[in-house]
C-alpha cells in the first residue's frame, strides 16, 4: 500500500458525518505558515465544527501513539468554525498546547471524546515535505489533499487535489570526482518531468526540462526535481561533479540570492547583512559532507564573531527537522551526529596549525580539558572552491551532554558566564569558593581542579589575550556534577618571550579570569607549577610538541597550500612554511622564558 492512501482508508472508515469536531488539517514541519506572538513556528493540527452548534473541547483527548493530550480547559470551537491547536509540547503556554510535538516521519492522531471512550476522528499522515499540510478537500469531507500553502484557522485551499508525491529523479553516475569528462542521464517516475538547475538555485517547474544526457566536462553543481500531474514534487537529486582526482570535500549548494545581495547572508548587502544573526538570517541549502557523499538538506547561517568581517566566513548548519533535513541529524567526525555543526573557517595557517596542535596534544596526551574534534577538507561552495574548513560539532548541551553521559547540563559562556543551557547559580557558588581561597575539598567538590589547572596551563603558554572571549565550561545538572573546562579558539598566541603571567595577572579586565585565584590560593598554586613543570617535561616539550606539528603540517600541507593560493590576497596571510617555522620556534623557545617568569613571581 503507498504511504498515502493510508490517510484516505481511515476517513472512510471514520466518515465526516461521525462526530460534529473532525480534524480538518495537520502540519508537522511547518515553516511560517502559523507564526505565534513569540515568534515560534509549532507544529499544528486544526480542528473544524460541522455541526450547528458551538462546541466545547473541554475533557477531550487527542491521542498520538501512547502519547495523550487532555483539554483541561474550556476551549470553544463556534459552530462551523476552527480551532488549531499547536503542536508545541510546552503545554504549559496554553490550553491550546499539545504535550508532543506531530513527527515529522508521519504518524495518525486521534480525537477522543470527554468520556475517553468514544473515538470522533482518525487521521494518519505520512513524512510530508517542509511546509505542506495535509488536509482534507472540502473542509470537512471524506477525501484529503497535499496542500502546499497550508491554512491553519481558515478554510483549506480549493486547489488541484495533490495524493502522491512524486520519488527524487536518479542519476546513473555518483557525485564526487570521476576521471574523465562523461555524459550523465537521469531517470524519473513514469510520465514525470524533470526541471534541472545549475547556478545552485532550487529548481521549479519554470526551469529547463531536462531532456537527454548533460556532458559532465568540469565541475558542474545539478540540482534536479520531478513533476507528475496529482502529485506533490518529492525530494529532489543535488550533486556535485569534478573531473579529476582530488580529496574528499564539504559542500554547500543554495540560491546565489541567498548568498549575496540584500536578502543574502554572505554578502554585505544594503544593511551589512553578514553582521546579522538568529533565525531570520538562515537560508535553506543542500550540504554535502565527506563520507556519505549525498546531499541533504539543511538550514545554514554565518557563524562567528571575528571571522564575519572576512572573504572567507565560517557557516553553522542547522538539521532541528527544518528544511526536510534528516531527523538523525549532521554527521560530525568519529561517526556521532548533532543537529548542528560548524564549518570552520580559520583565518590562515597560523590559526588552522595553532588549533590542530591544541587539539592534538588535548586528546593524545589525555588533559582534563574537553575539546570539539575537528575533521579539516576543502569546502565547494556553490561548486567554486572555498578554502580550507573545519567540520565540528558546536561547543552546546547536546556536546556537553555527549562528553559526560547526562541527561541534562549547565553550559556558560563568554566573559559574562552567561547561561546557554540550564542556570548559573551552581557556578556562583564555586566563583565564590575560588575567589574565597576555600579549603581545596571544598573546590574539588564543585570544580574539576584539574580542567581549572590544566586550562590554566594551556593559556600561560600559548599567552593567548583572547581568553575572556573564548571561554566555556559545563557541568551535568545532577548530584555531585562538577564544573570542567572547553579548550576552543586557541590560534591567538602571544609572542615566545611574553610575560604572560605578568600580564594577565596585571590586566585591568581580567585577560585569565581564573589565573588570579589559583595563584593566589596555597594548594592550587601548588598544583599548578607542578603540572606546568610535567607538561614541560613530557607534552610541551620541544621534540613532543614539535614533531605534532610538523606532523600535522605534512598530514594537510596540500589542503593548506590550496588555501593559501586561494586566500592570501584576501587575508594577508603567511604562507604556510612560514607559519610552520613560526610554530616550532616558539616551541622551542617558550619553556625557558615561562618557567623562569614563573620562577620569578613566585619564588619557587
Amino acid at each position: 500500500m503507498r504511504p498515502w492512501t493510508l490517510p484516505l482508508l481511515l476517513l472512510v472508515l471514520c466518515p465526516a458525518g461521525r462526530a460534529a469536531v473532525l480534524i480538518n488539517e495537520v502540519q508537522p514541519s511547518n515553516h511560517g505558515a502559523l507564526v505565534l506572538a513569540d515568534g515560534s513556528t509549532p507544529d499544528w493540527v486544526e480542528l473544524v465544527n460541522t455541526g450547528p452548534d458551538a462546541v466545547d473541547l473541554l475533557g477531550m483527548r487527542v491521542v498520538l501513539g501512547d502519547r495523550v493530550h487532555v483539554i483541561d480547559a474550556p476551549l470553544p470551537v463556534p459552530a462551523g468554525g476552527r480551532r488549531v491547536l499547536h503542536g508545541s509540547g510546552r503545554p504549559a503556554q496554553g490550553t491550546d498546547h499539545l504535550v508532543f510535538k506531530l513527527p515529522r516521519s508521519g504518524g495518525t492522531l486521534m480525537l477522543v471524546a470527554a468520556n475517553g471512550t468514544d473515538v470522533l476522528d482518525v487521521f494518519t499522515w505520512p513524512a510530508l515535505p517542509p511546509g505542506v499540510s495535509m488536509g482534507r478537500q472540502p473542509d470537512a469531507a471524506a477525501a484529503w489533499s497535499f496542500f502546499t500553502t497550508p491554512s491553519p484557522g481558515a478554510p483549506n485551499p480549493a486547489g488541484p487535489v495533490l495524493r502522491g508525491i512524486t520519488g527524487a529523479p536518479v542519476a546513473d553516475a555518483p557525485p564526487g570526482h570521476h576521471p574523465a569528462p562523461f555524459d550523465l542521464a537521469l531517470a524519473a517516475a513514469e510520465g514525470a518531468r524533470i526541471h534541472y538547475t545549475l547556478d545552485g538555485s532550487a529548481p521549479d517547474e519554470d526551469d529547463p526540462l531536462w531532456t537527454g544526457p548533460l556532458r559532465i566536462d568540469g565541475r558542474t553543481v545539478l540540482r534536479a526535481r520531478a513533476w507528475r500531474a496529482g502529485e506533490l514534487p518529492g525530494p529532489e537529486l543535488c550533486a556535485t561533479y569534478l573531473i579529476g582526482h582530488g580529496p574528499a570535500f564539504a559542500g554547500i549548494v543554495m540560491d546565489p540570492h541567498h548568498l549575496h545581495g540584500d536578502s543574502g547572508i554572505y554578502g554585505p548587502g544594503a544593511q551589512a547583512n553578514h553582521t546579522r544573526s538568529g533565525r531570520a538570517w538562515e537560508r535553506p541549502a543542500m550540504v554535502v559532507l565527506p563520507g556519505s557523499g549525498q546531499a541533504v538538506p539543511l538550514g545554514v547561517r554565518i557563524h562567528g564573531s571575528g571571522s564575519r568581517g572576512l572573504a572567507k566566513r565560517s557557516f553553522k548548519l542547522y538539521a532541528r527537522g527544518r528544511h526536510g533535513s534528516p531527523a538523525h541529524g549532521v554527521p560530525q567526525p568519529g561517526g556521532t551526529a548533532f543537529h548542528e555543526a560548524i564549518l570552520r573557517a580559520d583565518a590562515g595557517p597560523h590559526a588552522f596549525l595553532r588549533n590542530l596542535l591544541i587539539e592534538d596534544l588535548v586528546r593524545r596526551h589525555g588533559l582534563h580539558l574537553d575539546v570539539q574534534p575537528s575533521a579539516p577538507m576543502p569546502l565547494l561552495l556553490n561548486g567554486r572552491y572555498w578554502g580550507l574548513y573545519r567540520l565540528m560539532p558546536p561547543k552546546d548541551a547536546a556536546w556537553a551532554r555527549a562528553l559526560c553521559g547526562a541527561e541534562a547540563v549547565d553550559v556558560l559562556a563568554g566573559p559574562s558566564l552567561r547561561a546557554v543551557a540550564g542556570s548559573d547559580r551552581h557556578f556562583r557558588k564555586a566563583l565564590a569558593a575560588l575567589y574565597g581561597g576555600a579549603p581545596m575539598d571544598s573546590i574539588a567538590a564543585l570544580v574539576d581542579p584539574a580542567s581549572l589547572v590544566d586550562l590554566a596551563c594551556l593559556d600561560l603558554w600559548t599567552g593567548r589575550a583572547d581568553h575572556d572571549l573564548n571561554v566555556r565550561l559545563y557541568r551535568p545538572r545532577e548530584p555531585g556534577g562538577r564544573w570542567r573546562w572547553m579548550l576552543y579558539d586557541m590560534d591567538v598566541w602571544a609572542p615566545a618571550d611574553d610575560h604572560s603571567l605578568a600580564r594577565m595577572l596585571g590586566a585591568a579586565a581580567p585577560e585569565a579570569p581564573w589565573l588570579a585565584p589559583i595563584m593566589a590560593h596555597p594548594e592550587l598554586s601548588l598544583r599548578l607549577l607542578a603540572r606546568i613543570t610535567a607538561l614541560h617535561a613530557a607534552v610541551l616539550r620541544p621534540e613532543v610538541a614539535g614533531a605534532a606539528a610538523d606532523s600535522i603540517h605534512r598530514q594537510h600541507a596540500d589542503l593548506l597550500a590550496a588555501d593559501h593560493r586561494r586566500r592570501y590576497q584576501e587575508h594577508d596571510m603567511a604562507p604556510p612554511d612560514a607559519t610552520r617555522a613560526l610554530v616550532q620556534r616558539f616551541i622551542e623557545v617558550r619553556p625557558a622564558h615561562l618557567l623562569r617568569h614563573l620562577a620569578g613571581h613566585t619564588g619557587r
